[in-house]
């Protein structure tokens, strides 16, 4: 007998099999087994509870899993230390009926933690399930309520979703403000000066010359002769200290944004890049809303610094951030697993992506333990010798020396800094009373600018200090706005886009998930279930009974430019799939479909020789010519509703033989099914096994995805 351990990806299984050795099988789940299906809701309005699916690749996985349990000793449930880890746990467990499973998690992937987590087992944490099942089962439902309601309103498939459409909103209403900014020229002087061979510069500060409704300077000629000032004097010089704590290490969020600022790598492409450096045991668990380290991940950064003579610059008491208050507990700051691992000894084993993230991680981890940067700043204060219409003219000059490099010698920046600063001047040795002459003087012409467009790096910390989202879903959120279409992206920068606006605009004051408060307070329910303190049922049928009264906001408004292009079948409107195909806004009981040509609907995908307008005896829906197996019979298009089936004859419905589907018209196939009374018998045959080729007969209600009905008899 062997112990069979599961995790999510088949990139973990070699080396975590490695660290287990003999006796051991390490198989991966590939990520979801089950989920909601994708055809309807799922869940049930009045107890709301979710009805699980196995997935296509789920449904194969779970075949060779289920093989592999009948001979194991134990199973260990090794899925991701996170709420979607710990849901795929309880789904590995539901799915393969396990009795008992072991659950094991680790945040890196190495010999020490993978060794500690089979020797410290625990039980799948049932608070963390139902936590992430409130967010999916919250998630679908908004987006299978507001939805279609929204895409029949505008005439074209639009989507609506709790934590995407508010994504969308923080681009779309800093989308109106910027176009609706008025910029304001105005007029900044700076004066130039030579000291010792230094220079430097003062600039103009026009204090009690500006009204009390006026912020900057615009009369330029008084400017100008501001700027031909000559002698000035020195009436004061502040000289402060300063230091600069280092950046903490990388969150989530701060990765994200490090990435894209410093390595120009969108969300989704950092991720992914992230989640090979996990696999391969080179950094701890990159969905991570806390920025400290553990013990361990301390004390191996301080044993790094002190063997390469960075002893002396390493802190005397480790450097601890303040977490968020919805950060979850039990995780670490990103880290490597080794810093003895030096990005330049892991260069001509990762690609280029990998190892310049990976430096990026490695650079962070070791400046957060050492200690502040340390600075002079100096404040030079000067006022005009002569007055100018009465009145003497100021001016100030700071100047900036770095006394004690700290961290900074290790990496110069904070990848995460979007800003770029002007470099910071230094400036002579100067004397309070001392009298200067100008060098210079230059008078800028300035506008006021617009509020800045997020990047996606910076909208990923947006959504981070709102508390939208989690660090597992980021990356998705940025992904699902952008490919929609709701949010483009041009030279790094944001832009809405007219459908993403459309959708702010109606659904903004309508309902409760498009308010950010709402969001926050969604999050923190969620957490509250994570700890046992509140009711996954109370969570979310509170949600829903605010969904449901507001959906009535929807009712029989038209919104957009509307598509009046109706379905040649029903009457009913087409309306446009994701920019793909035009589709019937009947569906499902209407099928129809067509291409797009041009933003216009072109022929049907249906061959225009064959009839569709054949009424069905259920007097709900019409026969519609479909294909099996090469054949081709006629169903109802109020299918599964309807069941009814005709064969074909020469491109129209034969209503003379009894309702079968091809090669189903033998001993009994089209009957009733006698267990359920609701499904029919089909003829199939068996596709493996010692009565491999053998025919029998099946209900149609026994789905690849789930049995409803299990009828079964073998075929004469």
């Amino acid at each position: 007998m062997t112990n069979l351990v599961i995790v999510e990806s088949p990139n973990k299984c070699k080396k975590i099999q490695s660290y287990l050795g003999d006796g051991w099988i390490v198989k991966a789940s590939m990520g979801h087994v089950r989920d909601l299906p994708t055809k309807d809701m799922g869940v049930d309005l009045n107890s709301f509870k979710p009805t699980y699916v196995p997935s296509e690749q789920g449904r194969k996985t779970l075949a060779g899993l289920k093989k592999l349990v009948k001979t194991a000793n134990k199973v260990y449930l090794a899925t991701d230390p996170d709420r979607e880890g710990e849901a795929i746990a309880w789904h590995l467990e539901q799915a393969l009926n396990l009795k008992s499973p072991i659950r094991i998690s680790f945040n890196a992937i190495t010999k020490k933690a993978v060794q500690a987590a089979v020797n410290n087992p625990g039980v799948i944490d049932i608070n963390l399930v139902s936590a992430q099942e409130a967010r999916r089962v919250l998630d679908r439902l908004v987006g299978y309520s507001v939805s279609p309601a929204l895409s029949n309103s505008y005439g074209q498939w639009i989507t609506a979703g709790r934590v995407q459409s508010i994504a969308t909103r923080l681009v779309s209403d800093l989308e109106k403000k910027i176009l609706s900014f008025k910029p304001v020229s105005y007029i900044e002087v700076f004066l130039t000066f030579n000291t010792s061979n230094i220079l430097w510069k003062a600039q103009w500060l026009p204090g009690d010359l500006l009204s009390e409704d006026q912020k900057h300077w615009t009369d330029r000629i008084f400017a100008e002769r501001v700027a031909s000032i000559t002698d000035l004097d020195i009436t004061s010089i502040d000289v402060n200290k300063k230091s600069r704590r280092p950046p903490a290490p990388f969150t989530t969020a701060d990765l994200l944004q490090g990435a894209s600022v410093a390595l120009k790598i969108n969300p989704k492409k950092c991720m992914q890049t992230a989640q090979k450096l996990f696999e391969q045991g080179l950094i701890t668990y990159h969905r991570t809303d806390s920025p400290n380290l553990s013990q361990d991940g301390v004390a191996d950064v301080m044993s790094w610094l002190t063997e390469n003579n960075y002893g002396k610059h390493a802190v005397s008491t480790p450097n601890i951030w303040k977490e968020d208050a919805s950060a979850q507990a039990g995780h670490e700051a990103i880290r490597p697993t080794a810093i003895i691992q030096m990005p330049d000894m892991l260069k001509g084993q990762l690609n280029n992506d990998e190892f310049n993230l990976y430096k990026l991680i490695w650079l962070r981890t070791v400046a957060s333990q050492m200690k502040n940067a340390e600075f002079e700043v100096t404040l030079v204060n000067l006022k005009s010798t002569d007055q100018l219409d009465g009145q003497y003219m100021d001016f100030v000059s700071k100047g900036e020396v770095n006394t004690y490099p700290g961290w900074m010698q290790l990496t110069k920046q904070d990848a995460t800094n979007e800003s770029v600063k002007e470099s910071i001047q230094s400036l002579p040795s100067l004397h309070q009373s001392q009298h200067l002459i100008t060098h210079d003087g230059e008078v800028k012409d300035k506008k006021t600018k617009p509020p800045s467009r997020f990047t996606e790096a910076s909208l990923v910390k947006k959504l981070k200090t709102e508390s939208i989202g989690r660090p597992a879903t980021y990356a998705s959120i940025l992904s699902n706005i952008i490919d929609r279409n709701y949010v483009s992206v041009k030279k790094n920068k944001l832009f809405a886009e007219e459908l993403g606006v459309l959708i702010t605009d109606t659904l903004s004051n309508k309902f409760q998930f498009m308010e950010i408060s709402y969001t926050r307070n969604v999050e923190k329910q969620f957490d509250l279930i994570s700890s046992g303190k509140e009711k996954y049922v109370n969570v979310i049928s509170t949600a829903y009974s605010y969904l449901k009264n507001e959906m009535v906001s929807l009712e029989g408004l038209k919104i957009g430019n509307q598509k009046t292009h109706s379905c040649p079948i029903c009457s009913k409107n087409l309306r446009l799939i994701q920019n793909k195909f035009w589709g019937c806004s009947g569906y499902p009981e209407c099928s129809y479909s067509a291409p797009n040509i041009n933003n216009k609907p072109g022929s049907s995908t249906e061959k225009k020789s064959v009839d569709q307008t054949h009424a069905c005896s259920c007097s709900n829906g019409y026969m519609q010519r479909r294909s099996h197996k090469g054949s081709y019979f006629w169903g109802c298009s109020s299918f599964p509703k309807c069941k009814i089936t005709l064969s074909d004859n020469d491109g129209a419905p034969d209503t003379t033989k009894s309702n079968t589907k091809p090669s189903d018209n033998k001993s009994g196939a089209g009957d009733s099914c006698p267990d359920c009374k609701d499904g029919q018998l089909i003829r199939r045959s068996v596709k493996s096994g010692k009565n491999q080729g053998k025919n029998y007969l099946g209900c149609s209600n026994h789905y690849e995805s789930e049995i409803k009905c299990g009828y079964f008899a073998w075929a004469s």
